[in-house]
């Protein structure tokens, strides 16, 4: 079997605003590094460059990665029934994304008929149904969220991701798991049998780095900050951190600035991030909210005025904050102990742990982090070179390819 390697992804491609395309910036890296040699045919979700999802500045780079993969790069754009607008959508959206991306990769004929397809996340959960055979049988499906993880009343969703995944598995296909956590969750709560099941735990691709600026700090933050980021969702977890600054303000610990980065694409603030500014007003914690996306906030994870990173996700498939927090030699975690954070993030070994979504817990946490010398705080950044180790990015989808496609990787 050969052919080329085909990509399908809805963030990370033309911009960035969530987790997701951070990890699929990741996936094209390690694809590169090791993979380069043969052809690919990249179909992102497509958008137009005036969409508020649109970064020209991200999608530079995203040409520059793949003009250097010498086997060639195809890029053919793939239409979720909005018009190019936006990436994600509802559940039509998906229906077309995936109805689209398959008709597109069931034309393809000769050298250019993929030997691997890897459908990246959710809108692409429902392309086995549409694939030819012989394609739904060189696919691996990589869910990096779910439903029933982030809309678990939304049944219709999480009927059609697994009508979806049992179309590829029974047709030969693969479903893979970012993190234990999601394997155990696509069995137990989608009834898909662990040998079905391929694992490709999410991680850095090796020599990674984004080199987008970072923004200016707020006065206040000048004298030290604490940052917690992520995008502006209730399932991240916000609300918790507020209620665990307000607890520790009360109390009158010593508190570095709060960097709040809850963010969206969009230009006006959304509803949540209103709900979150009130519940800054009303419980007086002295942060700053930043709203707009800025994929340069990660390079205050080197700033020397950094006190801490705070990740207090009630859900979490895997999370690579805390990950790229210990490859820049960042300030400590804290983490909840919840879905993939539990795998990176344990207490004492590399961060903080609080129990997901209570404030107490956070807050104890918090101080904990605070009170770390620097003496403790170089110890931390040592061990935390064993997690880098174990989710090396591109040893992991290398380690894939070779199983599902060895035609791909060099003798």
């Amino acid at each position: 079997m050969s052919g080329c390697i085909a990509v399908l992804v809805h963030d990370g491609f033309y911009g960035c605003g969530t987790g997701a395309g951070v990890a699929n910036r990741g996936l094209l890296q390690a694809l590169a590094a090791h993979h380069g040699h043969v052809s690919w045919r990249v179909l992102p979700v497509g958008l137009v460059p005036d969409s508020p999802e649109f970064s020209a500045a991200w999608h530079d780079r995203t040409r520059h990665l793949l003009a250097g993969v010498g086997g060639g790069v195809v890029v053919d754009p793939v239409d979720n029934g909005t018009g190019g607008r936006t990436r994600f959508g509802d559940l039509d959206c998906f229906r077309a994304a995936s109805a689209d991306a398959a008709r597109r990769l069931n034309a393809l004929r000769g050298p250019a008929r993929p030997g691997l397809v890897l459908a990246v996340d959710t809108p692409f959960h429902g392309i086995g149904a549409h694939l030819d055979e012989d394609l739904a049988a060189r696919t691996l499906v990589l869910p990096r969220s779910t439903a029933l993880l982030h809309e678990p009343h939304n049944t219709a969703r999480a009927a059609w991701e697994h009508q979806g995944w049992s179309s590829i598995l029974a047709q030969g296909g693969h479903v893979g798991a970012i993190s234990a956590h999601m394997r155990l969750h696509l069995e137990a709560d989608y009834g898909l049998a662990p040998q079905e099941i391929v694992d490709m735990p999410d991680g850095l691709a090796s020599g990674a780095r984004e080199s987008a600026p970072a923004p200016a700090l707020p006065a206040a933050a000048q004298g030290g900050f604490a940052l917690s980021l992520g995008r502006a969702a209730p399932y991240k977890g916000f609300e918790d951190l507020i209620e665990a600054w307000a607890l520790l303000q009360h109390h009158g610990e010593r508190l570095p600035h709060l960097i709040l980065a809850a963010v969206t694409e969009t230009a006006e603030p959304t509803p949540y991030q209103h709900h979150l500014a009130r519940q800054l007003r009303q419980t007086g914690v002295e942060a700053t909210l930043w709203t707009g996306f800025d994929p340069g906030v990660r390079a205050l994870f080197t700033h020397v005025r950094a006190r801490t990173v705070v990740v207090p996700s009630r859900v979490e498939p895997f999370g690579l904050i805390p990950l790229e927090v210990f490859a820049a030699g960042g300030p400590p975690v804290v983490a909840t102990a919840v879905g993939g954070l539990a795998e990176t993030v344990q207490e004492p070994r590399t961060g903080f742990t609080a129990a997901p979504a209570d404030p107490v817990s956070l807050a104890n946490a918090i101080t904990r982090a605070l009170s770390l010398n620097p003496a403790g705080r170089e110890q931390l950044r040592a061990r935390t070179a064993q997690v880098l180790q174990e989710h090396d990015y591109t040893h992991t989808v290398t380690s894939v390819v070779q199983r599902l496609a060895p035609w791909a990787c060099r003798s």
